[in-house]
């Protein structure tokens, strides 16, 4: 591959509307690796650049969700109270329109996993208040973050034996243990997984070092456990783009 095709990190970082520290931390940790110099100076190529741009809002949630110390992120994505979230939670639900037919359940599914964040962090926010929201109807993606307790913190309350991470969110997705806060984001999250069962999406949920993973119609889910430690929650969610719909 010809040099003309290659960018240096600061062209890359500039193309991809981000710093050049976050493209550094990237290629350590293999989520964008770059072409070394033999100079040991970073290159990049375009074509690995454009396959980026589309999962571009994953890997800024990602970041934000997991380092000690987060970067400063777009207005764009960033809902720093409840109101600045449901506001835009309208925007997309105009967005998707009667043009999806599982528009109304994407929306309740967004909006539960959002409000969840507020309800279970409001004045008890370990560091930066509000929640990553964003989106790419075009590829059919939606991602929310946040940098707040966590599932496993948010159980114990009720739930004291809880130890792991991967045991709370098995919990919140398939035990009811009553309908007062702050117990009510395990059953939000269950809605959640009725939403997936019906196939209207399909769904990656992360917090702290477990993560479950849900395909659009499937009967159970599948737990793990991961290197990327969550501060409070990471989700994906997937739909299928209708090539009618004019977004």
């Amino acid at each position: 591959m010809s040099e003309e095709k290659l960018l240096n990190i600061g062209k890359a970082a500039e193309k991809l509307n981000i710093s050049p520290e976050t493209l550094r931390r990237w290629d350590k940790s293999g989520k964008l690796v770059a072409i070394k110099t033999l100079g040991g100076q970073r290159r990049y190529r375009e074509e690995d650049l454009k396959k980026l741009l589309s999962s571009k809002i994953l890997l800024m949630a990602s970041e934000w969700a997991t380092n000690k110390t987060p970067e400063e992120i777009s207005e764009a994505f960033y809902c720093q109270n409840r109101a600045v979230f449901e506001t835009r939670l309208l925007e997309l639900s105009k967005l998707l329109g009667f043009s999806n037919e599982f528009a109304p359940l994407i929306i309740s599914a967004v909006g539960e996993i959002g409000n969840n964040s507020f309800d279970h962090n409001l004045g008890n926010w370990p560091d930066v208040p509000g929640i990553f929201f964003g989106y790419d109807l075009k590829s059919g993606i939606i991602v929310l973050a946040d940098r707040g307790q966590g599932i496993l913190t948010t159980l114990q309350r009720v739930k004291p034996e809880l130890y792991l991470h991967i045991d709370a969110l098995e919990t919140a997705f398939t035990e009811v243990i009553t309908g007062r806060a702050p117990e009510k984001r395990g059953n939000g999250l269950k809605f959640v997984k009725k939403v997936v069962q019906k196939g209207a999406i399909s769904l990656k949920f992360q917090t702290g070092n477990a993560k479950l993973t849900m395909n659009s119609r499937a009967k159970n889910f599948n737990l793990e456990t991961t290197t990327d430690h969550a501060r409070g929650t990471l989700t994906l969610i997937k739909f299928t783009v209708n090539n009618n719909q004019n977004l």
